[in-house]
């Protein structure tokens, strides 16, 4: 194990100006204690910490974004016969210009980020690019009140 996301602790008053302290959510203190026990094991008694702002991950399941994003790209997929990852992929980096996270690989190349690393926001960015290609090129997302039948 080499990294454990702690998607929101929550941070803890201290007198020390030295010392940092937070609170650990239940459902992921067993896997930091063994996480740290395993560092110990090895005489690694340091961690990386990256603090930032806690964020609310996509939705997921029936009538959230996921499927909406998922939904539409399936929908594509039939109306053009690409393979639905490429299509993906390719919204996906569409959604970069409107704000979709993505990764640069050593040779420069633009990766976008899986859905399981965004929040909200971001799958709204990528389910706008989804739309914007259908309509530019003639093609029809079929939406129900929740979003993809």
């Amino acid at each position: 194990m080499n990294e454990i996301v702690i998607p929101a602790a929550r941070r803890l008053k201290t007198e020390s100006k030295l010392y940092l302290a937070y609170e650990i959510p239940d459902f992921v203190r067993d896997y930091y204690w063994m996480f740290v026990t395993q560092q110990d094991e090895k005489n690694i008694h340091y961690e990386k910490l990256k603090i930032t702002k806690p964020f609310k991950p996509r939705s997921t399941g029936k009538h959230s974004q996921n499927h909406h994003a998922n939904g539409h790209v399936q929908q594509l997929c039939v109306q053009t016969g690409i393979d639905f990852e490429v299509m993906k992929y390719y919204t996906k980096k569409l959604a970069i210009s409107r704000g979709y996270p993505f990764d640069t690989a050593p040779d420069g190349a633009v990766i976008p980020w899986s859905e399981t690393r965004i929040d909200t926001t971001q799958c709204g960015y990528w389910i706008e690019a989804i739309h914007q290609f259908a309509a530019e090129h003639d093609y029809w997302l079929k939406e129900d009140d929740f979003g993809v039948l």
